[in-house]
């Protein structure tokens, strides 16, 4: 962000005021009124203040032309993780009985599963030329993002809003993990320029759930377009089973009979949903006001030279779960008025603010959650970040990964006193790049001190080999790798994967301790490794396989994968037999284990307070957790996570950290570990023996 001056006087004295005569959002009345000031005034925004100078841009170069997408060629999978179309493209989306244009604009090294932005351009111009005037192409190609263009009809000019707003759905559907023609993360960035802004805006307030942040230059609003927007904001998040959970209304339990299970937590609407927002130009009060009670902004504004005048998330009284339990804010910034709505500064900017932000797409609200977003490129030219594509012998495909030292690490930690690391094995069909930046794991790295590997190929041999491999880039990076502190965890079909990494007598003897967000695997082959390794399983409330602990009964929810219900149980049977020594059964009948509630005497289906969420402490939080020990030392923890989805959440991650991986380290002894209760070096260790 640009300088800011704050007159912390006068916004204390605001905050005061809220706190005391405002409900939550009653603020936006006040807010609406200033709307129209700001609506009116040239900001210093958009173009740097007297003190910072404009950079320019530089030239752009001539206006590409789009071809159809259909007959561009498909490079061949070799390529990795890569985008395997590039260029600019068009093609249709049925609209009802009619068909209307989308373009695509997909930059060489792009990759795939990325995060897209979406750009609705305005009335009377053309697309191409529009979008290099305004720079979106080279931005596009110097970052790597890649483009949905969505334009006016065969008129030139945008029409109703309701009428476009099923065009707007069916662009946005393209944008899948495995789409016809390009893939993408399910998770957006949306730029709408004046008439194009309204459908865009309408469909980011009514899937509040798959966007990151958006901005809308010259944004206009009457009336019914207003209540259009209020109709958005009031609707309950996930009253249909999919793709969006919080009602179980239309689920089956195992006997196919109605879920008579009930949501844990109060029910939130699409208005509950923060998404940082930026408005340049002259914009409608009313979208001021609507957004920023979305966004449970400050009455008073912080002077940026980039952005305007930004109404930062008030965090004391928000109860936005998306940025609870981290520094994060929400915000919606007014920018300049009589901005050229074309100018490349003002694109620029407007990239700028937009990815400030990232997080993981979740089909549950309770677990939808907004992440500062890396700087990649500051990262590498610090020394902070490796990223390497290579060929690999056990693929014909290149692979990369990914290698990240953050400050704290450097700090603590040399070549001579190396740290720990941890590797994270993506879901299916994610990659290096989407699995680091998703689930945050550079933030706790940071917060915690260790080391993050994220990697594309999810197999044991790979990262047999991987462990040996990024040794010399963390050394290249300035500290050492610690080879007693070494861990892995893994989310859905990666958790799987750490099961098997768990079976596989090499990495039994690599790796400290194993972590799982959820994931089940086939039956052990009769070679597969039986010995003894600590494991961290979490598994969430809407997930696709029940966290219940034990059989299903009658009404409970039996995941969002159907038939597939008993593998839960499975996984649980699996890892009680070969580290406590009993099965499933014979716990349901006579249980050892220490319970851990978080939820505990608050659970009141449907009406647990969301402060639990959003203010959660060591003793009343979201998680109910269940660990089994062999001999005073706990080797199976069993966590649930209610309200989270199939997604893991940030906090899943820091919670593996702080009770697992903090406490276990190989031994100087083969086929030994050591478990530290408070923590590795500190106090005395429990040898644990392997065999």
């Amino acid at each position: 962000m640009g300088k800011r001056e704050h007159q912390e006087t006068t916004q204390v004295a605001a905050t005061g005021v809220m706190a005391q005569d405002m409900s939550r959002r009653a603020f936006t009345r006040v807010f609406g009124l200033q709307a129209v000031l700001l609506s009116s005034l040239s900001l210093a925004a958009c173009g740097g203040s007297d003190d910072e100078p404009p950079v320019e841009p530089p030239v752009q170069p001539p206006a590409p032309t789009a071809t159809p997408i259909a007959d561009a060629p498909l490079q061949p999978a070799t390529i990795g993780s890569y985008q395997r179309k590039n260029g600019y493209f068009n093609w249709s989306v049925a609209v009802g009985d009619a068909s209307r244009d989308i373009e695509v604009y997909i930059p060489a090294g792009a990759r795939q599963r990325e995060y897209w932005i979406t750009i609705a351009v305005p009335d009377g111009v053309r697309a191409n030329e529009f979008l290099a005037k305004a720079g979106w192409f080279g931005i596009a190609d110097e970052n790597t993002v890649c483009l949905l263009i969505l334009k006016p009809g065969s008129a030139g000019a945008w029409g109703d809003v309701a009428a476009e707003s099923a065009y707007v759905a069916a662009a946005m559907a393209t944008l899948a993990s495995s789409g016809t023609h390009y893939s993408a993360f399910l998770y957006h960035y949306a730029v709408g320029y004046g008439a194009g802004a309204a459908p865009l805006q309408l469909h980011a307030a009514r899937t509040p759930l798959s966007m990151i942040s958006q901005a809308y230059v010259e944004a206009k609003a009457d009336a019914a377009y207003s209540a259009l927007l209020s109709a958005a904001g009031n609707t309950q998040v996930g009253q249909t089973l999919q793709p969006v959970h919080m009602d179980f209304a239309g689920a089956v339990d195992i006997a196919g009979n109605p879920v008579t299970q009930q949501r844990t937590f109060a029910a939130q609407y699409h208005r509950d949903v923060p998404i940082p927002t930026w408005f340049v130009g002259t914009t409608a009060p009313a979208l001021l006001s609507y957004w920023a009670g979305v966004n449970d902004a400050d009455v008073l504004p912080l002077a940026d030279s980039d952005f305007g005048q930004v109404f930062r998330q008030n965090k004391e009284l928000s109860n936005a779960i998306a940025t609870a339990g981290t520094d994060v804010r929400s915000q919606v910034a007014v920018g300049a008025a009589g901005a050229d709505v074309a100018s490349p500064q003002v694109a620029r900017n407007i990239y700028r603010f937009l990815t400030q932000y990232s997080g993981y797409d979740n089909n549950s609200v309770y677990g939808h959650f907004i992440t500062r977003r890396l700087d990649y490129k500051q990262a590498i030219a610090s020394r902070n970040m490796v990223v390497k594509d290579h060929a690999w012998s056990g693929s014909p495909n290149q692979q990369t990964y990914i290698v990240y030292v953050p400050e704290s690490v450097k700090r603590a930690y040399s070549a001579t006193r190396p740290a720990p690391v941890v590797f994270a094995t993506h879901g299916a069909g994610q990659t290096a790049f989407v699995f680091f930046e998703a689930t945050d794991i550079k933030q706790a790295a940071e917060r915690y001190g260790f080391v993050a590997v994220t990697y594309d190929t999810t197999t044991t041999p790979y990262l047999t080999d991987l462990v040996q491999r990024v040794k010399p880039d963390i050394e290249g990076l300035g500290v050492g790798m610690d080879a007693s502190r070494l861990y892995v965890y893994g989310h859905s079909a990666g958790g799987g994967a750490t099961t098997g990494f768990a079976r596989d007598e090499t990495l039994v003897a690599t790796f400290a301790a194993f972590g799982i967000t959820s994931g089940t695997f086939p039956a052990a082959t009769a070679t597969a490794s039986n010995k003894l390794v600590p494991v961290y399983a979490i598994y969430g409330e809407y997930d696709y396989w029940p966290m219940k602990v034990g059989p299903l009964a009658a009404g409970d929810f039996r995941g969002s994968q159907g038939g597939q219900f008993a593998l839960s149980a499975n996984v649980q049977n699996y890892w009680l037999n070969r580290l406590i020594g009993r099965t499933l059964a014979e716990e349901m009948a006579a249980p050892t284990y220490a319970l851990t509630d978080g939820i505990g005497a608050s659970l009141v289906p449907q009406n647990t307070p969301i402060t639990l969420l959003v203010n959660p402490s060591a003793t009343v939080n979201r998680y109910r957790t269940f660990r089994w020990s062999r001999a005073g030392v706990p080797l199976f923890v069993w966590g649930q996570n209610f309200g989270r989805g199939h997604n893991m959440i940030p906090a899943d991650l820091n919670k593996i950290w702080e009770e697992w991986f903090s406490k276990w380290q190989r031994g100087t002894a083969a086929g030994t570990l050591l478990y530290w209760p408070d923590g590795v070096g500190t106090g005395a260790a429990v040898t644990v023996p392997q065999a």
